[in-house]
C-alpha cells in the first residue's frame, strides 16, 4: 500500500483535471462522498434494471460498477452549483476486466483519493482472487499507480 499526498501548489490544478478531464477515466468508481453544505454519498455499483414481465430472472446480479468518466459529469455539475466542496472522497478501482491484465491475482484494484483542508491524499488498496501470503500484487499495483502518477503529470510525494 502507498499513502501519497499531492503538492499544495498542485491542488487547484489537479482538482480542475479531475473533474474536466479523462485523466482518471481508466477508473471505475466504487464510491463517491462530497461534503458541501450537506453531504451527498454516491455508490457506484451499477444497478440492473427491472425484470419485465416474461423475462428471466437468473440474470446477474453483480454488474460492475460506474466509469468515472460516465460519473464525471454528475460530479462537475454538483460542484459547480455552489461553494468550493469542504471534502471530496472517492474510491476507485482500476477496471475489472483489466485488473488480471496487471497481476493474475487481483480480483479488485483500488486508488482511494481525498480531498480535504486544501490537500489531496491518495492511497492504494488490492483484493485477492485466492489467498497469498507474498505481497506481489500489492507490489505490482503501487508501482503501476506511481507510473500512472508520473504518465499522467499527477505530482505527489511519500506522506509522512
Amino acid at each position: 500500500m502507498i499513502a501519497v499526498t499531492m503538492e499544495q501548489q498542485a491542488v487547484k490544478g489537479f482538482m480542475n483535471r479531475l473533474i474536466r478531464e479523462d485523466v482518471l477515466d481508466a477508473f471505475e468508481a466504487r464510491a463517491c462522498e462530497l461534503a458541501l453544505s450537506t453531504r451527498i454519498s454516491i455508490n457506484g455499483a451499477l444497478e440492473a434494471p427491472p425484470v419485465a414481465e416474461g423475462e428471466d430472472e437468473t440474470r446477474p446480479q453483480n454488474l460492475g460498477h460506474i466509469a468515472w468518466e460516465d460519473l464525471r459529469p454528475l460530479i462537475f455539475a454538483i460542484i459547480k452549483t455552489g461553494a468550493k466542496p469542504k471534502m471530496i472522497k472517492i474510491v476507485f478501482s482500476y477496471k475489472a476486466a483489466q485488473a488480471k491484465n496487471i497481476h493474475a491475482n487481483a480480483a479488485a484494484l483500488f486508488l482511494n483519493m481525498v480531498y480535504e483542508n486544501d490537500a489531496v491524499t491518495f492511497t492504494t488498496a488490492t483484493a485477492q482472487r485466492e489467498f497469498a501470503l507474498d505481497k506481489s500484487l500489492d507490489d505490482t499495483w503501487d508501482e503501476w499507480v506511481r507510473g500512472f502518477f508520473v504518465q499522467n503529470g499527477i505530482v505527489v510525494a511519500d506522506r509522512e
